[in-house]
Parts: structure tokens; C-alpha cells; sequence
């Protein structure tokens, strides 16, 4: 069980003129030159709205700020992203959730055009996507960085996304409570968008334009050790849910370099040949044994994923039943 200290109230949320509570969550790490404007331009869109920071091992005045501008704070001490985004989706209790970051980049007006598909109950996550408006305001590594891997998880899982790794983003109540998180760190867009595809959750995104940087402030995202953490993420999703195609492209590797085996032992002497055929063998049977997992594993996955859809029809029912919910 995670450890969070709050410094606020009953984390809830008050509704907004649709009837709906919403909760605005700015994960924060070292922001203080930026987190009392931050808050109150959330505060002049969303009047109705409960902002909460969640203060992530901050060593400056982030925390204070944040409660004088009039945020709920949340102090997570365990460094990264995941860790917070995670305390703030496990411990505020609303029917609508803003993702949004600290160092007022992400432009607080359009909020509005997150919101409303969520809302009206036509979207479970809508994402403020750079890309769509142009990337005005964003390092180039960073462009480049974001293109790839959203090239990357369209490839390898089918996502059409245009701004994957974007931290702006509106989700309804039954994603953020039925979804599980693992990341720690900047992976956790990557996380949030595969897991919300691959569980038929519905997807839109907006254009936004995000702000420059002021001055005075410190990207938080790592170029290489960011990246590296990003890929090795979407590798693990790929493994969770495309598992027949995962192991199967290992099993595929695996054959070609049976068959170069058998093919470099052929010129070779008796000796030579006997052992280069054994060892072709090894690799054969380790090549059809990582398909027969995929196999495997594949259907267990569907299981389980028919098992969810099982367990979220249930909640979703006993909810809807529950008159203190109205």
C-alpha cells in the first residue's frame, strides 16, 4: 500500500454546472516559479473545479505556494511522475479528472475543449495533442522523441495517436478507477494511452498550443534517459498485450538463426558440422517454444481481458444501483 500525507480536506470535488465534480491534478516537482500562476489560471477556468498538486519530493516552496493559491495539496516524497499522477488518481475521489502539468506550458484556456467530451459521454480520455496544433513552445529532441514512439506504439499495437507522451489530458471517473499503473516516471503517458486503447476505452484528442518555458526553468524530461525508460516501457506493453506477436517475432529471430547455423556448418568438417547442427537444433526448439508461450499466453490474455470487461460491467451496475452515488 502506498504512504501519502495530505495536507487538505476530504479529498472530493464539488460539481461543476453539468453536475459533475471535477478535480484538476498538477504533478509537481520543483515549480515554485510557476505553480501560484499555474493554479490560479485553473482556478479563473474552473471555478467549480478542486485543484490538487501533488508535491513529488519537492525541495523548494512548491508546496507552500500551491496552498496559498488556494490547491489541495498531496505530498508524495517518492520521485517520478508515475508516482504521482498514481497518488493523485488513488487518493482524489471526482467524476472528472484534469491531468495537467506545472510549469504552466500547457495552456490553461483549453480546458474547456478537454472537458466536454468527457462530459457528454463520448470520450473516457481526451488528450491535448501539440502535434495537431504545431509544436510551438516544445524542444525539437523532444518532437522527435514523441514521433517516434507514437510511430512506434502504431506499429507494434495499433495506436493512432498523434501526441502520445502528452501530460495534458481529461479522464472520466470509471478509467482512472479501473485502470492499474505501475510507471514511476515519465512512462506513465505511455502506460495511460496503451492501456486505455487496449481495454476499448474511448480515445480523442484536441489540438492545443502549449506555452513557451519561462525563463528560469528546468525541463524535468531527460532526453536518453527518459527515452531509453519510454522504449523499454512500450516494450513491456507489447509484451502484455500483443504477447503472440512478441514471442512469435522472438520465435521468428530465433528460427533465422537456426537456419544461418545449418547453413555456416555446412562447409565445415564432420566435427565442425555435427556440432553447428546441434546447436541449429537447440535454437529450432527454443525458437518453437517461444511461439508455443505466445500462444499460451495469448489466450490467457483474452481470458483475462473477457474476465475484466466481466468485472467492470459488474461495478459500473452496482453503482449505478447505489443511491448514495446519486
Amino acid at each position: 500500500m502506498d504512504s501519502v500525507a495530505q495536507l487538505a480536506p476530504a479529498p472530493v470535488a464539488v460539481p461543476n454546472e453539468a453536475g459533475a465534480r471535477v478535480a484538476v491534478l498538477i504533478p509537481c516537482l520543483n515549480e515554485a516559479p510557476t505553480i501560484t500562476k499555474v493554479v490560479a489560471d485553473f482556478r479563473r477556468e474552473l471555478p467549480e473545479a478542486a485543484i490538487w498538486v501533488i508535491d513529488n519530493g519537492s525541495t523548494d516552496d512548491t508546496a507552500r505556494l500551491a496552498g496559498a493559491a488556494g490547491a489541495r495539496v498531496i505530498r508524495e516524497p517518492r520521485r517520478g511522475k508515475g508516482f504521482a499522477v498514481r497518488a493523485g488518481f488513488r487518493d482524489v475521489d471526482a467524476d472528472v479528472y484534469v491531468l495537467a502539468d506545472g510549469d504552466d506550458q500547457t495552456p490553461s484556456e483549453s480546458v474547456h475543449e478537454l472537458l466536454a467530451p468527457v462530459l457528454a459521454g463520448t470520450a473516457d480520455m481526451v488528450v491535448g495533442s501539440r502535434a495537431l496544433a504545431g509544436r510551438e513552445g516544445s524542444r525539437p529532441a523532444n518532437d522527435l522523441g514523441n514521433t517516434l514512439f507514437s510511430v512506434i506504439l502504431r506499429l507494434l499495437m495499433g495506436v493512432q495517436m498523434t501526441d502520445v507522451l502528452s501530460g495534458y489530458r481529461c479522464l472520466s471517473r470509471n478509467l482512472v478507477k479501473g485502470l492499474p499503473l505501475a510507471s514511476r516516471n515519465f512512462e506513465v503517458e505511455v502506460e495511460l494511452t496503451v492501456k486505455t486503447t487496449q481495454r476499448s476505452y474511448r480515445l480523442a484528442e484536441v489540438p492545443i498550443r502549449v506555452q513557451p518555458r519561462p525563463d528560469g526553468g528546468v525541463p524535468r524530461l531527460r532526453v536518453i534517459r527518459d527515452g531509453s525508460r519510454i522504449l523499454w516501457a512500450i516494450a513491456l506493453l507489447f509484451r502484455d498485450y500483443r504477447p503472440m506477436a512478441f514471442f512469435g517475432a522472438i520465435g521468428f529471430l530465433l528460427g533465422l538463426v537456426a537456419l544461418g547455423i545449418l547453413v555456416a556448418s555446412a562447409d565445415r568438417d564432420v566435427a565442425g558440422m555435427t556440432s553447428g547442427y546441434v546447436a541449429a537444433i537447440l535454437v529450432a526448439i527454443a525458437s518453437m517454444l517461444s511461439v508455443a508461450v505466445g500462444a499460451v499466453l495469448s489466450v490467457l490474455a483474452r481470458r483475462f481481458t473477457e474476465l475484466e470487461g466481466k468485472v467492470d460491467l459488474a461495478v459500473t451496475r452496482g453503482r449505478r444501483a447505489d443511491p448514495d452515488d446519486d
